[in-house]
């Protein structure tokens, strides 16, 4: 791989995680094509089709038909985002019920933990910069300049709202998130995010401490605090 470049956009790991599950949350339902039995059987219960998970976070009384529904904000309940919670608490992180659900950083690795060979990685916070620059160094003009006067731009993914309202969502929760997600923030230098900044996370002596990794004995970098399954 001598002199080739190969790039890598990643994400902000809260963020990514209510995309990753709502995305997973779908895909894994009992009415998709050869489902199988979920592992967290409670995240769907009382749905059995898609429209039945359409009615909660698109109720029937707030919509004129069910065109109204795709794009439109998250008005559920918090039947969504209590479920969302309930499995953050149950999940250890090890054994994502799919694929959506892994990290960014195993993605990036070979299975023995080293890294892939990655010479430029941007953030999505910023995608529009980051492709500008790219189109820069390889075409020698950003992605707006257009000899022929042409505008250009940035392919944009999908932008569907998320389904389970994530205002909804506490702060205990996220905190969770943050904790599963600790090998991201970690491996690819992201900041945490404010809400999980401080001495919120119970370490292996019993004391709070602030989230933090350290180096295994191979010098491979490892969550200095891992997360535990609820007791509930």
């Amino acid at each position: 791989m001598e002199g080739v470049t190969v790039i890598s956009f990643v994400r902000d790991p809260l963020s990514r995680f209510f995309s990753q599950y709502d995305e997973a949350y779908v895909r894994t339902a009992p009415w998709q094509p050869n489902s199988k039995p979920h592992p967290f059987p409670y995240l769907h219960e009382g749905m059995h089709s898609y429209q039945d998970y359409e009615d909660i976070f698109c109720p029937p009384d707030t919509r004129k038909s069910r065109k109204d529904c795709v794009f439109r904000q998250s008005q559920e309940n918090g039947t969504l985002a209590s479920r969302l919670e309930r499995f953050i608490f149950d999940y250890d992180g090890l054994d994502p019920f799919d694929v959506h659900l892994t990290l960014q950083v195993p993605m990036l690795s070979f299975v023995n933990g080293s890294p892939l060979h990655i010479t430029q990685i941007y953030n999505t916070t910023d995608s529009k910069g980051g492709w500008n620059a790219i189109a820069k160094q390889f075409l020698g003009k950003t992605l707006e300049e257009d000899e022929e006067g042409n505008k250009g731009g940035v392919i944009a993914g999908r932008s569907y709202p998320r389904r389970f309202d994530s205002n909804l969502v506490s702060v205990q929760a996220q905190r969770r998130i943050c904790e599963l997600s600790l090998l991201d923030y970690c491996c690819l230098n992201l900041p945490l995010p404010d809400v999980c900044n401080g001495s919120f996370y119970t370490g292996d002596d019993g004391e709070k401490r602030e989230l933090f990794c350290t180096l295994n004995s191979m010098s491979k970098i490892q969550p200095g605090i891992l997360p535990k399954k609820s007791l509930l």
